[in-house]
C-alpha cells in the first residue's frame, strides 16, 4: 500500500492519538475502555508516521495525490457522527449496567423527575405505569442504551468496510432501527428530565435532531437502492 495521507491528515492523527491517550489515562474508568483507547492511539500514530491509511485506500484514495471523492468524504463524516452517537449511548448504558444503583434507585429517580415535571400527562406516566413497573422499566432503559450503541457501531463498520451492496443495505436498516430507538429514548429523557437543567435539556434535543437527520439520510439511501 502506497502512502496516501498528507501532512494535515497525519497531524490530525497525532492529535487524535494525544486525545485518546489522555482519555485512557484521565477519563476512562473501565479497563477495557482504557486498553481500547491506547490501542486506538497507537494505531493513529502508526498511520501518522507511515502516512498510510487502509480506510482511505478502501474508499478510493490510493495515493497522496488521489484524494477522497466528495460522496465518500460525506459518508465517512456521517458514519463518524454515528460512531460518536454509539459511544454516547454505550457510555450512558454501561454506567447504568455496571452498577446496581440505577435499578435500585429507579423509584426515587422517577419520583424526582415527576416532582416538577411541566408535562402533566408525562408526569402521570412516570408516577403510574413507570413506577408500577419500575424494575422492568430500569432494565429496559439501560439495556436499550447498550443495544442502540452496539447496533450503531457494528452497522457503521459494516457500511464503511463492506464492498457488498446487500451488506451495506442491511447496515443502513440496522442503523435506522437503532436511530429510531435513540430518538425515542432522547424524547423520553427530554420529557422526563429536560426541566432539571439546560445541560439535560440541550443534550437530548441535540441528540434527537442529529439522529433524526441521520435517520432521514440513511432511509433515503435505502430507498435509492430499492
Amino acid at each position: 500500500m502506497e502512502k496516501n495521507i498528507n501532512w494535515l491528515d497525519r497531524l490530525m492523527r497525532i492529535a487524535l492519538a494525544a486525545i485518546l491517550v489522555f482519555a485512557a489515562v484521565a477519563l476512562f474508568k473501565h479497563p477495557v475502555a482504557r486498553v481500547l483507547g491506547v490501542v486506538g492511539a497507537l494505531f493513529a500514530l502508526w498511520e501518522a508516521f507511515s502516512a498510510k491509511c487502509y480506510l482511505a485506500t478502501h474508499l478510493g484514495s490510493r495515493s497522496i495525490t488521489e484524494r477522497l471523492g466528495e460522496s465518500s468524504l460525506y459518508l465517512l463524516g456521517l458514519v463518524a457522527i454515528q460512531m460518536t452517537l454509539a459511544y454516547e449511548w454505550w457510555s450512558a448504558g454501561w454506567e447504568k449496567v455496571s452498577s446496581p444503583e440505577f435499578v435500585d434507585g429507579i423509584n426515587g429517580t422517577l419520583g424526582f423527575f415527576a416532582s416538577k415535571n411541566p408535562f402533566p400527562w408525562y408526569k402521570d406516566f412516570l408516577l403510574g405505569f413507570a413506577t408500577r413497573n419500575s424494575t422492568l422499566f430500569a432494565y429496559t432503559v439501560e439495556w436499550s442504551q447498550i443495544a442502540i450503541a452496539v447496533t450503531l457501531a457494528i452497522a457503521g463498520v459494516l457500511f464503511i468496510y463492506s464492498k457488498k451492496s446487500a451488506v451495506k443495505k442491511i447496515a443502513l436498516k440496522l442503523s435506522s432501527l437503532a436511530l429510531i430507538g435513540g430518538i425515542l429514548m432522547n424524547a423520553n429523557f427530554y420529557l422526563a428530565a429536560g426541566w432539571t437543567g439546560p445541560g439535560t435539556h440541550g443534550i437530548n434535543l441535540v441528540m434527537f435532531w442529529i439522529q433524526g437527520i441521520l435517520l432521514y439520510v440513511w432511509l433515503y439511501r435505502v430507498g435509492q437502492q430499492n
